[in-house]
Parts: structure tokens; C-alpha cells; sequence
């Protein structure tokens, strides 16, 4: 039966798949556009880090990498419904600060609106001459800046090195402007 469950596409498959190469890259390119990084402020890590501890500031330092699911799956190849997806998320598990140490952040959260609220918005749209609706946002996790006093700096994969950055850094380094998954 039809489970609509998004498959996991690892690397190797990845490779030798055209269609999930594109995906990914295609989300590489949104969040450029969008400007989630800055890729001209290109730094050592371990600048970044002695000019942190020398003023006194706090730098974070996490990865950046991407995730490929196949939607529909289940259905036939060739099926319009069947796709690749490519996301790119921040590696919030595994963030160092300046000292190497493991990053603190402050304890924030967000939840989706309970079920009872979602109850209620569905029993007012059922009664007469009601109407509710939902809304999404596209990339709304990059619609929020960071800010705050640590600045974060992000380590982008090798397969999305601009060409100028090859050979000249051991351990590169772009601020990250907008939130990432």
C-alpha cells in the first residue's frame, strides 16, 4: 500500500542519479540566492577564532551539509509525483566555539499550534458562513536573520567550494547570515 513516505538517497546513489544531483544543487542555489552565507568573507577557522578570543567576542563554527529524499517512491518510474528533494540543513549537533569548546545556546524553542487549538480553528470553520484556511512560507526557516553577540560561521562541503577557494585554506570558514534547517 501507498505509505507516502519520503526515501532516504545516500550518497553513492546520489552520484550516479542526475535528477538528484540537480535537486540538491538546485537547493544550494536557493539558499546562495537568498543569501543565507556570505561566500566573499571567506576565512581560516583559526583566524576567526584567535581574533574572537583576543576581543573578547564569540564565534560558533558548525557544518553545513546536504540530505536527498525520493517523494513517491512507491509510485512507478516515470511517474510525474515521483522526485527528488534535496535539503540543506546546518549541523546544530556538533557547533565549537572559538575555544573549541562545545557551543551553549540559549534554550528556544518553537512548537506548531496544539491539537486542541487546531480542533478549535477546525470546529469554527465547520459552522455557518465560516471559512479557515492554512498558509505555509516558502524557505521560512531563512527568512529569519541571526543575530545575537556570537557570530556563526559555517564550513560548506568541497563539492561547493567556489574554484577560488581551492588550495588556500586549510579550514575555510563563511558567516552564516539567515537560519538554516
Amino acid at each position: 500500500f501507498s505509505a507516502m513516505v519520503a526515501r532516504p538517497v545516500n550518497k553513492d546513489e546520489v552520484k550516479r542519479t542526475p535528477a538528484a544531483q540537480a535537486a540538491l544543487q538546485k537547493e544550494w542555489d536557493r539558499l546562495r540566492a537568498a543569501g543565507c552565507w556570505d561566500e566573499s568573507r571567506v576565512r581560516e577557522w583559526s583566524h576567526v577564532a584567535a581574533e574572537a578570543r583576543q576581543q573578547g567576542h564569540t564565534a560558533h563554527m558548525g557544518r553545513v551539509f546536504a540530505l536527498c529524499v525520493e517523494k513517491g517512491s512507491e509510485l512507478p518510474a516515470g511517474d510525474p509525483g515521483r522526485k527528488f528533494k534535496g535539503r540543506v540543513v546546518f549541523q546544530g549537533n556538533n557547533v565549537r566555539d572559538q575555544n573549541w569548546d562545545a557551543a551553549m545556546f540559549q534554550e528556544l524553542g518553537s512548537a506548531p499550534a496544539s491539537m486542541q487549538a487546531s480542533k478549535a480553528a477546525d470546529a469554527y470553520g465547520l459552522l455557518p458562513g465560516h471559512i479557515v484556511g492554512q498558509a505555509d512560507a516558502v524557505q521560512a526557516y531563512i527568512q529569519a536573520k541571526l543575530t545575537g553577540p556570537a557570530t556563526t560561521w559555517v564550513l560548506l562541503p568541497n563539492d561547493q567550494w567556489p574554484a577560488s577557494w581551492r588550495g588556500k585554506f586549510q579550514t575555510h570558514v563563511v558567516p552564516l547570515l539567515l537560519a538554516l534547517y
